[in-house]
């Protein structure tokens, strides 16, 4: 239950992104050669009421650099909490996902309501601001190791992930293997 709130926050702050900015945040933010520096986590702080932590990152650093020391650790409790249970809530890269292989959001929520927006699991060593996101592959491999994998979609329909032959599920849809 816990996870699933997280998802339905973080679905929240990104609906309310979009309806500032027109669209979602692309998945990674990168600099102007293209290199991934932060996840779409960077995009939505001040949507989840995380201003400091927003306004001390530097988003032409990656997240990780000397520059962002002090936000990783003004944010400690946030990351704790987006990582509560060992659950790390991530973006999507599989067939059915928001965003395109280019990490750019297909559209709208309303126009997209059944792609999956955020996938939930167990994860270890990865911090939200991280530019990670979870494959189709991989979720099929963390399913096939007894792990549970929770999502949410587009039209915040939340559900849990099965595997179903070679494809995977999402609340009854199918997706092709990866």
């Amino acid at each position: 239950m816990n996870v699933q709130g997280r998802l339905s926050q973080l679905h929240l702050a990104l609906a309310n992104y979009q309806a500032v900015h027109g669209s979602l945040p692309n998945r990674v933010v990168a600099d102007l050669n293209g290199d991934a520096l932060h996840s779409w986590v960077a995009s939505i702080l001040p949507y989840v009421e995380q201003h400091d932590i927003a306004n001390s990152l530097d988003l032409t650093k990656s997240w990780n650099a000397s520059e962002n020391e002090t936000s990783l650790k003004r944010g400690a409790d946030f990351w704790d909490w987006f990582c509560d249970d060992r659950y790390l809530v991530c973006s999507y890269s599989g067939t059915q996902s928001m965003w395109d292989a280019d990490e750019k959001p297909v559209g709208t929520l309303a126009e997209h309501p059944r792609k999956v927006l955020l996938i939930a699991t167990k994860a270890d060593g990865v911090h939200p601001l991280e530019p990670f996101s979870i494959s189709e592959r991989r979720v099929r491999e963390i399913l096939m190791t007894g792990n549970d994998v929770l999502y949410v979609d587009a039209g915040r329909m939340h559900g849990h992930v099965e595997i179903h032959g070679e494809s995977i599920r999402f609340d009854g849809e199918m997706t092709d293997a990866e």
